[in-house]
């Protein structure tokens, strides 16, 4: 039994039935080149068996303490079967398995189980770039569970070719109980006080930091991020419904731009893309947004900040520029708000900010969220901080194996939230790049033609960068 980290509580807390929070991405296989044989249910189960029995993340299911006067917990499941967790689909063509990635992202996972799930789906055709069949394995970890980074690292556990020494398989027959809910409730009952005078303190400190953040600003060590954005068709509240689509971009395209321009990323060539395709869509709609567009670009803190939490990133504001018309100049605006944004979200003050959350009790931050979620959405003319979310979420080389077939592209969904009708999750493995559409069908209802922008934004963009003089 460990507690779950106030930062993972979040996204249980905020949960509703229009808008899950679960994450999922889908790994494209293909069998080996002089073999047309994909793995068979027996022969997958079998290999997910073998790693995920040996993967602690994997077999801790949520127990709530009653009435959530504190937080939750992650427990042993003492009935974990991977039988349990393993799905499988018929669908032969892409569109259909994208139709049903997005009704599974909806769907209710079991509470009374590890919150994960892996769907597989044989024989499926017609992905823009990968000839003949493929096996699709879709994993869908609750996002209390696991960020995207580290759903990445589950993945190249359960799809590496030989199981790590560290996944053998566990006994948990024998796992402790987890305590009793009058046990629960008494613990809860009596960390009160406690909790409340850290709180406090907290409080304390976060007034600092927010001093200490307008100092920054005001110093012109970085800008403080646009605190309104046009608020556009995408940004209204959410329906029930999920589309999802998938736009694949050679990366090797990319990097040459990246190489031609200099001094920009890879992650800002896309975003340029997805900023003009966003605001193309929303011209073509009789829509001119009254200002620039932005976008929430999760960071992860992985490798620069101690922490216990399984989500660990900072979520920096970016002006997308849309009312830049020049391609190279758009990028490099966004290049320039990028950084800054990267500067004033590793501050210790933003930092210090970031950390308050783990400091209200679990029955207040709920309390306060849910008041929050449940005010009503006032008629005006902007949203806060963005019009939409691009996560990027890498995942390194394409070696990842199901039995003989090899990994040839990822493909990620993201959850919603707010008043974010639109989110991007930006995969790659080996050289296959593709930008993920996950949208609310009420909000985005020809999510095909917003592809095609996807696409057309990148073919204009490589021809202003490889053409001009722009070194």
């Amino acid at each position: 039994m460990e507690q779950m980290h106030p930062r993972d509580t979040v996204f249980l807390y905020v949960e509703k039935e229009q808008a899950k929070q679960a994450t999922m991405t889908a790994y494209a296989f293909v069998a080996e080149q002089d073999s047309d044989r994909h793995p068979d249910p027996v022969e997958i189960t079998r290999w997910i068996a073998d790693r995920a029995g040996g993967m602690e993340i994997l077999r801790q299911r949520v127990v709530r303490v009653p009435l959530d006067l504190d937080h939750p917990y992650w427990a042993e499941d003492p009935e974990f079967s991977v039988d349990n967790h393993l799905v499988f689909h018929a669908a032969e063509r892409w569109e259909d398995v994208r139709t049903l990635l997005a009704d599974l992202l909806q769907s209710p996972m079991d509470e009374s189980r590890p919150p994960w799930e892996l769907h597989v789906i044989s024989g499926v055709r017609g992905i823009d770039g990968i000839a003949g069949e493929v096996t699709v394995a879709a994993l869908k970890l609750h996002h209390a569970a696991a960020d995207g980074m580290l759903s990445a690292t589950i993945a190249r556990r359960l799809f590496a070719a030989e199981p790590d020494e560290q996944d053998e398989v566990v006994d948990v027959v024998d796992a402790a109980a987890p305590p009793s809910q009058v046990g629960m409730l008494a613990r809860a009952l009596g960390s009160t006080p406690r909790n409340l005078g850290r709180l406090a303190q907290e409080l304390l400190r976060a007034r600092s930091a927010q001093r200490a953040l307008q100092l920054g600003s005001d110093l012109g060590l970085y800008r403080t991020p646009t605190a309104v954005r046009p608020r556009t068709t995408l940004n209204q509240p959410l329906g029930p419904d999920r589309v999802f689509n998938t736009a694949i971009l050679p990366l090797g395209g990319l990097r040459a731009m990246k190489a031609r321009l200099g001094e920009v990323t890879v992650n800002d060539l896309v975003l340029a893309v997805i900023g003009r395709a966003m605001r193309n869509y929303l011209h073509a709609a009789g829509e001119v947004p009254a200002g620039s567009l932005g976008a929430g670009v999760p960071m992860s803190t992985r490798s620069t900040v101690e922490a216990t939490s399984r989500n660990r990133f900072v979520t920096m504001y970016v002006d997308l520029h849309t009312e830049t018309d020049d391609p190279v100049e758009r990028v490099r605006e966004i290049h320039d708000s990028v950084l800054e944004e990267r500067v004033r979200t590793t501050t210790p003050a933003s930092l210090t900010l970031d950390e308050l959350p783990g400091a209200v009790p679990g029955a207040l931050l709920r309390a306060g969220l849910a008041v929050l979620g449940a005010l009503p959405k006032p008629e005006s003319s902007t949203v806060s901080l963005g019009n939409a979310l691009v996560s990027n979420v890498p995942k390194g080389p394409a070696d990842m194996k199901l039995g003989d077939a090899t990994v040839v592209a990822s493909f990620g969904l993201c959850p919603l939230s707010g008043l974010a009708g639109l989110a991007h999750r930006v995969d790659s493995v080996g050289d296959v790049l593709t930008i993920n559409v996950t949208a609310d069908p009420l909000q985005l209802p020809d999510d095909d033609r917003y592809v095609e922008l996807l696409h057309e934004s990148y073919d204009e963009l490589e021809s202003a960068i490889m053409s001009g003089a722009t070194a």
